[in-house]
């Protein structure tokens, strides 16, 4: 196999290819990709950084492989390291699998899609069938980059974004058991494929040298959080697990929501002392510190969704959207620990980051610089969501479209409804669309070079009832509010499942824990990707580029050569390329581009121009003919 070009085909029952696309068999993935993203080596090779938890270690420091026919967890390692917490019986178990070989990795990883065996299968579309043999065909385009990297937290459950200069930044995580969070700001640079230095937590320096626990006298107490979450100068002042990571116009980033736990109490009374992070912060990568904005409280859901939009036409006219809100009446102070669960609005906020940051009261405890717009029908919460912008001669966007699909109504019962706003509107307002084809919350969405939106898995139903797998994918166009069906897959991606797009324009759905993965059968489930790819590749020709910079600027024109010959050039779009996770990628962003035709295969293309419409960093550079046939993208470096 000599890449993705060699992926058959899904069998189709009634529609040709060209018509719908075509969903690919199994590929195996020797880790779940819980968190999951692209980024590019020095060399320009397309690489997939992938994590699971705990990402920090490799899967036989807290499993046998030798037990059973998949693996027995260890008592020992959930006593000394998780301080007596348990271990959770979707995650911890999704270490454990039938490919014994594949414990032994690291649970942090890459994957080097230019590997020539990265793509091969034997066309099988039933994860039950899957064997050693399958998992040893592409085993060699894997390869560790956690632990032995650099890196010594556990990213599970982190808020993940890129930073300008293409880094990737996770914020907070996990600390042993759900709702506990980390205070750290963890750092992947492609270049080098190394983490950034933080300091190594006592309890994992002391298992890291003693893992058989043969001197219990060597290994700290994991119950003090000084030796699990080290002070360190790079620390946010909250400890988070589930929060919202904004990358900024300015470079900064936005840092909102998550969870923690006093796990000092122990693993009996650690639930009763959860709080809900109300206070955001800002990141500076320049400095590598954080500040709290103490003035700009305001209590969230976990994984907030969250998008920058342009309010004027100058460089500093923008604020960042924030979608639904914890339902009234609220507790006082800051003391939460009653009111969870929380019950959501579909409230719509815009928050003015530099206001609140140059307020001179930021560290006086309050609830300013937020702004009202309006109120979804649903809060959408854990549901997909993609912005979808389009921008004038100028630069200057027309349109900024937010779509929600599905997700928590905000009472507990799943919801089919897809809404839509524009910010660029006078006000605002969300309108409804066509319903997905069933109830669904933590699904993928993720937008396609042509504009349009692939929505895939999820599961629902009303509370308390049985829920359904979402095993459709479904197109949803913004221009006409349609959604159809368009392939379906055997595998049930919701919980922990992931969805990227790839520079060929096919898309990437991946993750889920292994022990979903077959309903029937928890031990049966290993871990794959299953690449989908739409209509517009089964059309014939597509547009190539020859030609394009590697760095766009704002405000300021570009040119594209395209080879000859070339159709009619319809459209131009850039796409920023960020990791995402637990349904949510935060820079799933798509921008269309105005240009103008300057010969017969040569475009001028106009850049944004502010970062308002497009947060500096990598994005693909797609070129659509007048069919809606895009080229393969062309990555590009946007920013000042």
């Amino acid at each position: 196999m000599d890449g993705i070009e060699d992926v058959q085909e899904a069998p189709s029952e009634s529609c040709a290819p060209s018509d719908t696309g075509a969903l690919g068999p199994l590929i195996p993935m020797h880790k779940d990709a819980v968190h999951a993203g692209f980024f590019w080596d020095p060399l320009g090779h397309l690489k997939m950084l992938l994590w699971m938890r705990p990402s920090e270690y490799r899967g036989t420091d807290l499993a046998d492989p030798t037990r059973g026919p998949i693996g027995e967890l260890k008592e020992s390692f959930r006593e000394v390291v998780y301080g007596g917490f348990r271990f959770s019986d979707t995650l911890e178990r999704s270490v454990l699998s039938r490919i014994k070989d594949d414990i032994a990795r690291e649970n942090t990883l890459v994957f080097d899609t230019t590997h020539p065996d990265a793509f091969a299968n034997r066309g099988k579309y039933d994860v039950r069938e899957l064997d050693e043999t399958d998992f040893a065909m592409n085993a060699d385009a894997f390869y560790d980059r956690g632990s032995s990297a650099g890196l010594n937290y556990n990213l599970f459950c982190a808020g993940n974004t890129t930073l300008t200069d293409g880094r990737w930044l996770v914020v907070g995580g996990h600390d042993k058991s759900g709702n506990q969070g980390t205070r750290k700001l963890n750092i992947f640079d492609p270049l080098t494929e190394t983490w950034v230095f933080r300091t190594v937590p006592p309890v994992k320096a002391a298992y890291d040298v003693d893992p058989a626990i043969r001197f219990p006298e060597l290994h700290p107490s994991a119950l003090d959080e000084r030796n699990t979450d080290p002070p360190a100068r790079s620390d946010m002042r909250y400890q988070r697990w589930y929060p919202t990571a904004v990358t900024l116009p300015d470079g900064k980033v936005l840092i909102l929501s998550g969870s923690d736990q006093d796990s000092s109490v122990g693993p009996d009374e650690a639930p009763a002392t959860k709080v809900r992070q109300v206070v955001p912060e800002i990141y500076d990568p320049a400095t590598d510190t954080t500040v709290a904005l103490e003035n700009a409280k305001k209590l969230l859901p976990m994984y907030p969704r969250s998008f920058v939009v342009q309010t004027g036409r100058h460089r500093d006219d923008w604020k960042v959207a924030v979608v639904a809100e914890v339902e009234p009446p609220l507790p006082t102070g800051d003391d939460l620990r009653d009111y969870d669960p929380f019950r959501y609005n579909g409230n719509t906020y815009l928050l003015d980051v530099r206001a609140a940051l140059a307020d001179r009261r930021r560290d006086r405890p309050g609830a300013r610089h937020w702004r009202f717009v309006d109120t979804a029908d649903f809060a959408h919460e854990s549901g997909a969501s993609v912005a979808l912008f389009e921008l004038d001669d100028d630069g200057q966007p027309f349109s900024q479209r937010i779509a929600l699909f599905g997700g928590d109504a905000g009472n507990g019962d799943d919801v089919a409804a897809v809404e839509m706003i524009d910010f660029s509107e006078r006000r605002p307002r969300w309108r409804r669309k066509d319903d997905l084809i069933r109830p669904a919350t933590q699904n993928n969405a993720v937008a396609l070079p042509d504009g349009k939106v692939l929505i895939v898995g999820g599961r629902g139903g009303p509370e308390g009832e049985e829920r359904v797998n979402t095993l459709e994918y479904q197109l949803f166009d913004p221009d006409s509010g349609r959604i159809e069906t368009v392939a379906r897959t055997t595998v049930p991606r919701h919980d922990h499942s992931t969805l990227q797009l790839a520079p060929d324009g096919s898309v990437y759905s991946m993750g889920g824990n292994r022990v979903d993965l077959v309903p029937e059968d928890d031990t049966l489930g290993v871990p794959v990707l299953q690449v989908y790819k739409p209509a517009y590749m089964f059309m014939g020709s597509r547009p190539v580029i020859e030609r394009a910079p590697d760095e766009v600027s704002y405000r300021r024109s570009f040119e594209v050569q395209l080879d000859a010959p070339c159709r009619s050039a319809h459209s131009v779009a850039i796409l920023r390329t960020d990791p995402v996770t637990h349904n949510w990628s935060w820079g799933n962003r798509y921008v269309k581009l105005s240009f103008d035709r300057i010969g017969r295969c040569k475009l001028k293309v106009h850049a944004p121009a502010t970062g308002a419409a497009a947060p500096g960093g990598n994005y693909l550079l797609f070129v659509l003919d007048d069919r809606g046939v895009p080229s393969e993208a062309k990555r590009v470096r946007v920013g000042e």
